[in-house]
């Protein structure tokens, strides 16, 4: 293996129970240092992918590679990796440290190394006043960082994580996503995340694969994936998007809002995608490159920006998320207003 080598790699990788495909033929890498999201909808196949990695699940077809070696047909306990559950797993009759240092034991690790490894495990999740404590005295965000520190103190090469923060409440779980990125970058392992979440992928991950049906429609950056989405889905599932429906004939494309422009591709029916935060209300002549009108159907005041929703022709809806305050004071429902966009805040896909 060259330092340019994917830590992991998958190839031609699948899963079918019975006659349900869980996970269609797909190839994956995953580099050394990554923090890769693995995003989609409940049953979309993503535990089962992650789970084919950590040897819980045994793949239908292809090859799993971690570190140069073919691990497809070994079981967890003989993988690089290891895994955090959303149910956390702990020992109810354990201490904190006596949880985390019992995989070290299992593998019959000299006693000396085992204190110096949990120590580390624990002061890597600031656990280390708790160590002595039951998991019952412990908060639902702390039993979780036991859960991590337990899976850390193996020092796997891939760390596995299945939605492990799902079971806390919102604001535990924002203070988890903290926690998870402060960890990886103090020990700049790779990490493996499964979640349905695409905020949390956004705020964890510096690559995303989303999956839709069994299969991955798109890997990426999350800046790539949310400004060039390769599918409706894509576009849709992360974040919020105006999805605007068209043709396209001998390079030029025309919206059923109205917007008629210069687009190279195959003819047939096409979407334009546009982020609300990138739609102005009655933008300065000259400074949009599409306009459109609309009424006014809703305004909300959000802080940062206000949301306007329009109706266009057709019954078409666009949202805006405009900077401008201001516009709760000059426009209000049922009033029509322009609204316009850049050329190059838009994303034309075939509508498949």
């Amino acid at each position: 293996m060259t330092p340019t080598d994917p830590l992991v790699r998958l190839r031609g990788l699948a899963k079918s129970f019975g006659r349900v495909e869980a996970v269609a033929p797909l190839n994956l890498d995953i580099q050394a240092g990554d923090f890769l999201a693995i995003l989609g909808p409940s049953g979309c196949g993503k535990t089962t992918l992650l789970r084919m990695i950590g040897g819980f699940v045994e793949p239908s077809a292809g090859q799993i590679e971690i570190d140069g070696r073919d691990v497809t047909r070994l079981g967890p306990e003989r993988r690089p990796t290891n895994m955090v559950f959303q149910g956390f797993g702990l020992f109810p009759h354990m201490t904190v440290r006596q949880n985390v240092g019992y995989g070290l034991r299992i593998a019959k690790v000299p006693a000396t190394e085992i204190g110096a490894r949990v120590a580390e495990a624990l002061s890597l999740v600031r656990l280390e006043e708790l160590a002595d404590r039951s998991i019952d005295q412990l908060s639902g965000g702390q039993q979780q960082r036991v859960a991590l520190a337990r899976a850390l103190v193996m020092r796997p090469a891939v760390l596995l994580l299945d939605e492990p923060l799902g079971a806390l409440d919102l604001k535990l779980r924002q203070a988890m996503q903290e926690e998870l990125r402060r960890i990886h970058r103090q020990t700049g392992g790779t990490f493996v995340f499964v979640t349905h979440d695409q905020g949390e992928a956004l705020w964890l991950a510096n690559r995303i694969a989303v999956m839709e049906a069994g299969r991955i429609v798109q890997e990426d950056s999350p800046e790539e994936i949310y400004a060039r989405p390769a599918t409706r889905f894509v576009s849709t599932f992360i974040g919020e998007a105006n999805v605007l429906r068209g043709r396209r004939t001998d390079g030029h494309v025309m919206l059923e809002a109205g917007p008629a422009f210069a687009e190279s591709g195959a003819d047939g029916a096409v979407i334009a995608v546009v982020r609300p935060e990138k739609v102005r209300i009655d933008p300065v002549v000259g400074a949009a490159d599409h306009r459109v009108e609309g009424e006014v159907i809703d305004l909300v005041y959000l802080g940062t920006h206000m949301r306007v929703e329009l109706r266009l022709e057709g019954g078409v809806k666009l949202v805006a998320h405009d900077p401008d305050l201001s516009l709760r004071g000059r426009i209000e429902p049922g009033r029509m207003v322009a609204a316009g966009w850049s050329a190059a805040d838009q994303r034309v896909i075939e509508d498949r």
